[in-house]
């Protein structure tokens, strides 16, 4: 790409979704809705046939397309390894020990010790299909 010394500037709103595939909608599904709890907010079927649905983060919708049959391990090593692909989602801090309380309560296991980083600590984790997530916890 050859970018132009005078361009055209756009000015986007910012990032509407952003999507992961899953083995297991049920599964995920539950994860989303009952551990991190988010609402489903779209159920639907892609033209060639792939389920999906969409979930309220409450600024950006998480969609997640159903595909059993991805290596997941590959694709996960490839996009952590080679990378550091993750998704943040934020909470207060006063909420930090119920969410502790709710990841030993639904077998969820926190990846190494919280980590502080300027304006909050942060947590890590895996999602039932190994996508790491972290919540980040400022005032």
């Amino acid at each position: 790409m050859t970018l132009k010394t005078n361009p055209t500037q756009i000015k986007l709103k910012g990032l509407h979704h952003f999507a992961l595939n899953v083995k297991d909608m049920k599964r995920s599904e539950k994860f989303y809705q009952q551990v991190l709890g988010f609402p489903v907010i779209n159920r639907t079927e892609t033209r060639s046939g792939i389920k999906h649905f969409e979930i309220d983060t409450g600024n950006v919708v998480l969609a997640l397309f159903e595909s059993p049959d991805l290596d997941f391990d590959s694709a996960q090593r490839v996009m952590t390894d080679d990378g550091f692909l993750h998704f943040a989602f934020e909470a207060k801090t006063e909420q930090y020990e119920d969410i502790i309380q709710n990841f030993k309560d639904n077998d969820v296991e926190l990846d190494g010790e919280p980590r502080n980083h300027p304006g909050g600590t942060s947590i890590y984790f895996y999602d039932p299909d190994g996508h790491n997530l972290e919540i980040h916890f400022s005032e």
